[in-house]
């Protein structure tokens, strides 16, 4: 399978080892600048430089579930930020397949039959219900991820009192308060006015619907990659406004219409 995937956001297989007991898989080394765990609060990982490893991502995903030049499809499974790798550009390289599904393409909306399987913090609610995974199981793991890049903190903290960021980012977007939460070095380039509106709210609208607690209810790849993209492109072309029409940030979050 990993022969088969060929994709500038997926790492690149070398080759493998199969003697004496050694069961070795060998990719490129595409972790110049670590995974994304290690720089969720990095103060110089700018907004557009998250969306861009977004961006990555997502498109890596929808190679995954919808590519017709294979004949089936992968639900990856290990969708986190330690299996997003970060070559020396900041391109993020979808890493971690160990435990990846084969499915037919026309079956990739189908449960299959599972124990949980995953990392703590970006299971699938769904998983106990219908027995099994789909590949919007991975859909739920990426929203996780989203919000972990705008949070600026893991998806699991062991001994925090809020350790489940999905339940956290939930009820911060249904109390239209999610701003409270967002990245400090985040609010201090809002506060300054220095991102596109629409590209934030576009962001938050995809990511929560990521995280919708059924399946039928979350988007695909495709429409999330439309989104993002939509999202880059806006932050892209906004200029700052001169510095007499900077807004405080409390107005830019009621701009924001959470």
């Amino acid at each position: 399978m990993l022969s088969d995937l060929k994709h500038p956001n997926i790492v690149s297989i070398v080759g493998f080892c199969d003697e004496q007991h050694e069961k070795i898989i060998v990719t490129t080394y595409e972790a110049k600048n670590g995974s994304l765990k290690e720089h969720l609060s990095n103060p110089n990982l700018t907004w557009t430089q998250r969306l861009k490893i977004c961006v990555g991502l997502a498109r890596a995903l929808s190679y995954l579930h919808y590519d017709q030049h294979r004949g089936y499809g992968v639900i990856h499974l290990n969708v986190n930020s330690s299996t997003i790798l970060l070559n020396e550009n900041w391109e993020p390289k979808l890493s971690g397949f160990k435990v990846s599904i084969k499915q037919s393409l026309n079956r990739m909306d189908h449960v299959v039959l599972s124990e949980p399987i995953g990392t703590i913090g970006y299971l699938d609610p769904e998983i106990e219900k219908s027995k099994g995974v789909a590949c919007k199981s991975d859909i739920y793991a990426f929203g996780v991820v989203l919000f972990e890049i705008l949070c600026g903190r893991r998806a699991y903290i062991r001994n925090d009192a809020n350790r489940l960021l999905a339940p956290l980012v939930m009820q911060h977007y249904e109390n239209e308060t999610l701003p409270d939460i967002i990245h400090p070095d985040l609010k201090n380039q809002m506060s300054g006015y220095q991102i596109s509106v629409r590209s934030l709210r576009i962001y938050l609208e995809t990511a929560y619907s990521c995280l919708k607690e059924e399946r039928s209810h979350r988007p695909d790849m495709l429409s999330i990659v439309n989104e993002l993209e939509k999202a880059l492109e806006k932050a892209l072309r906004f200029q700052p406004r001169p510095e007499n029409f900077v807004r405080p940030f409390l107005v830019f979050c009621f701009s924001l219409r959470l």
